[in-house]
Order: C-alpha cells, then structure tokens, then sequence
C-alpha cells in the first residue's frame, strides 16, 4: 500500500511539473542576424512581461520583418525563443523595406538605411521593376543609387556618375543597350550625365557643361 501511494505521489508530482501553464514560463530571446537593432529593441521591450506562448506567436506573427522564429519550450530552465530577420535589399517609397522574396514590411521610425537601393514608384509597378534590380547593370561598376518612377519621364534608374532614363517599360533590350553604352562611355572616358533609352530611334546622351 505504502509503495503504491509512493507511485499515486509521484504520479501527481510529475503531472503538475508537465501541466504547468504557459504563462509562469520565463524565456530567453534571441535574435539571428538582426539587421536593424531598434526592430529587436521593440521586441524586447513588447515581450518583457508576456509569458503566454499563443500572445507570444500572435505578436510575433504580426512583425512582418521576422522571417521565422522558434520557440522551445524548457521545464526545467529558461525556455527560448529564436528570432530570423529578414534581409532587405532596397527601401520602397522611403517608408517600407522589401527583401529577395518581394516581403514588404514597414520601416521603423529609427530604421538605418544608408547605402541602400532606393526605389520610387506605385506598388503595381514595384513587381516590375523587382525583375530587373539584379540585372547585370551593376557590373559596370558604376552603384546604382535610386530607381524612380513617373507618369511623364517613366522609368529613371540613377547612378553615381549619371542618370538613366529607361521609359514606361522595362525590357533586356533597353538593358543591354545601356550597358554597351556604359561600356563605351568608359572606353571612351566620356563623362555623360544622362543615357536616354527612351526614344525607337537611338539612344541620346547629354554631357554637363
């Protein structure tokens, strides 16, 4: 009988310690390869007293710039939580970032984004141009800085010595003729400050005085 209400104690010891409730659970954070620390400042700040898990995923999910994140639940000491970051490559329309994948998620208020692609244009045309940002105009080795778009000029892809003016569709042939023109520019050291692909006819090049 003693041995049996031994078994019954421990039965009942061991079913508290596993249905302890989500929110008396204390957890770590951490964060891989944050770009921006005042997104993970923000998180830290709105998880300091949550300790349920389902609040916790809800507010989570919610954070557009988190790629995926991990939870570990751990009974004996902290339990965790893995936090991805997404990695924009350019800012959209001054207020938001979009990574590889075309995610668009807003910026923070203090968000760093120095030396960063800048593009400009209504959200239709942004799945155009994404098409053409890893186009190989950069080999040219001129950066380019800016892509902006609008209803009269169309397409103005800004580089660090000079300006491209693409029109109101993007395609390979007006690409590669900007990079044989880049090419030549270089060859030629002629220092232009507009390429204008627009026009069927040919290509026109304005030069600063």
């Amino acid at each position: 009988m003693k041995l049996q209400s031994k078994r019954r104690a421990f039965l009942a010891s061991f079913l508290i310690l596993f249905l302890v409730p989500s929110h008396s659970a204390e957890f770590e954070i951490n964060f891989i390869e944050i770009f921006d620390e005042n997104y993970m400042l923000e998180v830290i700040q709105e998880l300091k007293y949550e300790k349920n898990i389902k609040r916790i995923k809800t507010l989570l999910d919610q954070k557009h710039w988190i790629e995926r994140y991990e939870i570990k639940r751990n009974f004996f000491n902290s339990s965790s939580i893995k936090i991805y970051s997404r990695k924009p490559i350019f800012v959209w329309n001054k207020n938001s970032f979009v990574d590889k994948d075309l995610v668009i998620f807003p910026m923070n208020q203090d968000s760093i984004s120095n030396n960063m692609l800048m593009i400009n244009c209504p959200e239709p045309l942004l799945y155009e141009v994404f098409d053409w940002i890893k186009h190989p105009i950069d080999l040219a080795e001129n950066k380019l800085i800016s892509i902006n778009y609008n209803s009269v000029e169309g397409w103005i892809f800004q580089f660090e010595d000079f300006e491209a003016k693409l029109g109101k569709s993007l395609d390979s042939y007006k690409f590669e003729n900007l990079l044989k023109t880049i090419e030549y520019l270089y060859a030629k050291r002629k220092n232009a400050s507009i390429v204008d692909l627009r026009s069927n006819a040919g290509i026109s090049l304005k030069y600063d005085k």
